[in-house]
């Protein structure tokens, strides 16, 4: 059984942990280091628990007088009840944190808002460029849907759809986030693309520094993050959660911007859904050729359909048009 005065000992550091941490950044330093002393035990947990229990107690004038009874009854108290000046001592710590609890979570309140939203749709064919307020320059590739939301401390990009190439304005106090459902993006300020597609997410970096961390459907980040500088390319998979670097070339990504694409071994997937956000009707590759067949080509946006009736010609596939899509069919073998 844990003794009183280890009890009293443990709640005076969870008292110095909660006003140490109460005005701290999430990515403080000191913040994880709180998380460490908490994670270490069930005691840290609890005493830290029993501390933030109190503080929520405090709402009212008579805050003082509530604390006077609570030091009669719990151990946590006892030794400040036995000395008038330990007592006022933590008392005052008592005060201060629900001072500054009430101004914290006024301050958190204030910075949760946002200071900026749009949404931006880019039509099939079209590629936009869009200058958000902060410099930041977004150029999006057709079929792109994206939703920007700028805080105080924070500038958030929802890639829903589609891809985009971001030359990021830097601001040290607020990072630029990207959600690209299976991968979270996190930078400073550089050039980089990010290609959302069904199997897989790809980051490509012209520039600087990017962060690259596998994300769960409910938007919570893994480990395995990646750091990826000038010229490298990142890509996380729907079925792994771990990113990997990729043999792709970077700059392949804004080809784009030049009205090109460029494939690199991609597989029939890839250049279907590729290709379709330049058609109204969708191209779409069935099982088991989508897998199976790889093709490195470049083309002109201009050419789409070209190349889309060329495609027997360099793999072993045929072209079936219907009236809701465009299927990539296996070659049917010859009689």
């Amino acid at each position: 059984m844990m003794s009183r005065n280890h009890t009293d000992k443990l709640r005076e550091v969870a008292i110095s942990w909660f006003i140490r941490i109460k005005d701290v950044e999430a990515d403080d330093p000191l913040r994880s280091k709180f998380e460490q002393w908490l994670m270490a035990s069930v005691a840290h947990q609890q005493a830290y628990a029993d501390v933030a229990n109190v503080w929520a107690s405090f709402d009212s004038p008579h805050a003082l007088e509530k604390l006077a009874d609570i030091a009669d009854q719990d151990a946590f108290f006892q030794q400040a009840a036995q000395s008038k000046k330990i007592k006022n001592y933590v008392a005052g710590a008592v005060a201060a944190v629900a001072i500054g609890l009430g101004g914290l979570l006024g301050f958190q309140t204030w910075r949760a808002q946002p200071v900026m939203q749009m949404a931006a749709q880019v039509e099939v064919g079209q590629v936009k460029a869009q200058r958000l307020e902060d410099g930041t320059l977004m150029t999006m590739n057709t079929g792109t849907d994206i939703e920007v939301t700028y805080y105080r401390d924070r500038r958030m990009v929802t890639l829903k759809r589609g891809e985009a190439i971001f030359e990021v304005t830097r601001d040290e106090s607020r990072p630029f986030i990207i959600d690209s459902g299976k991968a979270k993006i996190t930078v400073l300020g550089t050039r980089f693309a990010v290609n959302r597609l069904h199997k897989l997410v790809r980051v490509s970096v012209d520039h600087g520094t990017v962060k690259v961390e596998p994300q769960s459907v409910d938007s919570t980040t893994q480990p395995n993050a990646l750091i990826l500088h000038d010229g490298e390319v990142a890509e996380v998979k729907h079925d792994n959660t771990k990113p990997t670097r990729s043999h792709h070339q970077a700059s392949d990504a804004f080809a784009f911007e030049k009205g090109m694409v460029i494939f690199e071994e991609a597989d029939l997937d890839e250049i279907a859904e590729t290709l379709s956000r330049y058609r109204k009707l969708p191209l779409v590759a069935e099982q088991p050729v989508s897998n199976s067949v790889h093709i490195s080509s470049m083309l002109k946006t201009t050419s789409i359909e070209t190349f889309i009736h060329q495609m027997p010609e360099l793999a072993p596939v045929r072209i079936v048009p219907t009236a809701q899509a465009t299927l990539i069919k296996a070659k049917t073998p010859a009689k």
